[in-house]
């Protein structure tokens, strides 16, 4: 879930906590944002990350503080399959990496992306998900870059153990193959059983089942999209042994049969050998 709003406060906020992540852009200059005891000035263009669960709040200026904020699930770019995305969130929370730079080119930039974005959640069109998945990805990507920090040495043995498990999750997305029980997967990153599952489950939004599940439709579509595999060989190219599962999963996820998402994905498909200009 994604949602932005473009705002202006005249009064003063108490301080408060969210569920979801929240990103701040702001547009003016007439404002104080404070976040887990840290304050900073606006600045147009300049933004805040306002983690899930930190605790802030909007000093707002007597002429209003203007600003754009945008909205979404913790697990958000998991699910979306931008794991680094996640796990560079989750890394810079623990950094207490709130508040971006101040390069004039970055704000600039920030303006006009955050204007774009909200544009896009608010009027959507074709394609709208990833039209606002790739420029909310901008955003993030651009002031993550600002911040300029080096990450921290705490929580390290926390991070590489993360590390190796969206390692693995990355792995599992390409290599349908991959057959591992949660205990085999959990050795194979060296965590116990519950903090593996704890970590995919951080990581991606889904158990480890689950999300291997998905890798395999996800492919299945890709495959029903771009090639003339029977369903029975698409099936057993994703890892399904049984085909009669593999129907079944496919109508739960995507609400149609594999035939059904063929005949619409393929029916305006290129030809193989496209006709040369004379």
């Amino acid at each position: 879930m994604i949602w932005s709003s473009h705002g202006k406060a005249i009064s003063q906020m108490k301080p408060h906590k969210h569920d979801m992540h929240e990103f701040f852009i702001c547009l003016n200059k007439h404002g104080i944002q404070h976040i887990e005891g840290q304050s900073c000035e606006f600045r147009p263009g300049r933004a805040f990350m306002l983690y899930s669960g930190c605790l802030h709040r909007l000093e707002a200026a007597a002429d209003g503080s203007e600003f754009i904020f945008v909205c979404f699930d913790r697990n958000h770019f998991a699910r979306s399959g931008y794991l680094r995305l996640q796990e560079q969130i989750e890394k810079r929370q623990k950094q207490a990496c709130y508040f971006s730079g101040t390069e004039p080119g970055y704000l600039a930039a920030n303006l006009k992306t955050a204007r774009l974005l909200h544009k896009e959640i608010s009027s959507p069109g074709l394609l709208q998900n990833e039209i606002v998945n790739a420029l909310l990805v901008q955003l993030l990507a651009a002031f993550f870059r600002s911040t300029d920090q080096e990450p921290s040495a705490a929580g390290s043995g926390v991070s590489e153990k993360r590390s190796k498990v969206i390692r693995l999750c990355q792995r599992a997305a390409t290599d349908s193959a991959l057959e591992m029980t949660l205990t085999q997967a959990a050795r194979t990153t060296g965590t116990c059983r519950s903090a593996f599952a704890a970590l995919v489950k951080e990581s991606t939004g889904l158990s480890w089942r689950e999300y291997i599940l998905d890798c395999r439709l996800k492919k299945a579509v890709d495959l029903l999209a771009s090639s003339d595999l029977q369903i029975m060989e698409t099936a057993l190219e994703c890892g399904f042994n049984n085909i009669g599962y593999f129907h079944r999963a496919f109508l739960k996820k995507y609400g149609r049969t594999p035939a059904k998402m063929r005949k619409i994905l393929q029916a305006n498909r290129f030809p193989h050998i496209l006709k040369e200009y004379e």
